[in-house]
């Protein structure tokens, strides 16, 4: 599977359970803010011959890392495989297949480093003037891409990567961070009626264990994958693709998940059902002006549930 900013939720629900995910979360809003003056001050830092010191050892983490159906797949086959000599169903399947989505990811490196080229740096690319030849960009756009999609495997893999490897990897990126503006607390091209976004993001970062315990209950209670919550997201994701609001609402993912781990939310919430309920909540409030009132209280519920109230700017 390729990731991609229209499903920018399923990115999301990989970042959320890697170690260093809300770090790779930043490095793709830094791409996703960056225009020419920025790309003339990441590609800069290119040094080809670094990157090309660490190919093999990446190339090998890539190979090695699980993804989410090889470990399903062997989930099932373990559980198959004891379902004549017990009862395995109910808890017990529920129980190993989140220690699955713990272990793998849907997509994979490789498949974030296209994000960044072909999604993140889309408007890098032209085409001949007929048309029919094959897309190009300037060598300024290529090289601050490598340095985007080398920091944001440093920090994907950071579980998999030597520590030194690691850093080699995102020394350019950090370096180039100095001389740039800071990134926006919340998505650019928001309107009045999106001012939820704002107020979701700040009360996740902020969140105490009273909290996180009042939206770990509400999430499990709501169990957001059935029928109606997924014709709810198609809904929502459908406004967004018709608004013309794909980068934007894929920057309020990307806030979503480092507010989530800066909220003391963790691997096992995301795996556990709490990533759909705030991915949902997040896609609801950026097209709130579009969406149904019906689907968006689909949407809200758990969080209504959680915290009393739907995300509501203050006047």
């Amino acid at each position: 599977m390729h990731y991609s900013l229209v499903s920018s939720p399923v990115l999301g629900f990989d970042l959320v359970r890697l170690p260093a995910g809300d770090s790779a979360a930043e490095v793709l809003l830094r791409g996703l803010d960056c225009g020419p003056r920025e790309l003339d001050v990441l590609a800069a830092r290119c040094d080809p011959a670094a990157r090309e010191r660490t190919r093999e050892v990446v190339r090998a983490a890539v190979a090695a890392a699980p993804q989410l159906t090889d470990v399903l797949g062997q989930v099932a086959g373990g559980l198959a495989e004891r379902a004549f000599e017990e009862d395995v169903v109910g808890p017990r399947l529920e129980a190993g297949v989140v220690r699955a989505l713990r272990a793998g990811t849907v997509a994979d490196a490789d498949a974030l480093v296209r994000l960044v080229h072909h999604d993140v740096l889309d408007w890098t690319w032209s085409r001949s003037l007929d048309g029919d030849g094959p897309a190009l960009r300037a060598d300024v756009a290529a090289r601050a891409a490598d340095v985007l999609a080398d920091a944001a495997l440093s920090a994907y893999l950071a579980d998999r990567l030597p520590a030194d490897v690691r850093r080699a990897l995102a020394a350019p990126y950090v370096q180039a961070s100095r001389d740039l503006a800071p990134l926006p607390d919340v998505p650019d091209g928001l309107g009045p009626e999106q001012g939820g976004v704002a107020v979701v993001l700040g009360t996740l970062a902020r969140l105490d264990g009273t909290d996180r315990a009042c939206l770990r209950a509400a999430a499990d209670t709501a169990r957001p994958s059935g029928g109606e919550w997924a014709s709810a997201v198609h809904d929502a994701s459908w406004a967004v693709h018709l608004s013309g609001r794909t980068r934007t609402a894929a920057a309020a993912q990307l806030l979503a998940v480092r507010a989530f781990r800066a909220g003391g939310l963790d691997a096992a919430d995301g795996a556990g059902g709490l990533w759909n309920v705030v991915s949902g909540v997040v896609h609801a409030e950026v097209v709130a002006d579009l969406l149904s009132s019906d689907a968006r209280a689909v949407l809200l519920r758990p969080w209504v549930a959680a915290f009393g109230d739907e995300p509501t700017p203050a006047p």
